[in-house]
């Protein structure tokens, strides 16, 4: 997998925890259980023109789509 990949998994899985007031269990659950990291991989051309931010926004509506309410 490529580094700036994995760079951008790790930074977005701390901004969830942080944004979501989620301890890092309970992130990786929602992480592992709705498929963030792959959305990431997939994305990631996508993701990496646009701020750290507004991948945490794409992220958050990736859940709000599949019923998850943080």
């Amino acid at each position: 997998m490529d580094i700036d990949i994995m760079d951008m998994e790790c930074r977005l899985f701390r901004m969830a925890q942080k944004e979501w007031k989620l301890n890092p269990s309970e992130c990786a659950k929602i992480f592992s259980r709705y498929k963030v990291f792959d959305f990431i991989e997939d994305c990631y051309d996508s993701l990496h023109l646009s701020s750290y931010k507004c991948a945490l926004d794409d992220i958050h509506t990736l859940l709000a789509n599949q019923g998850v309410r943080i």
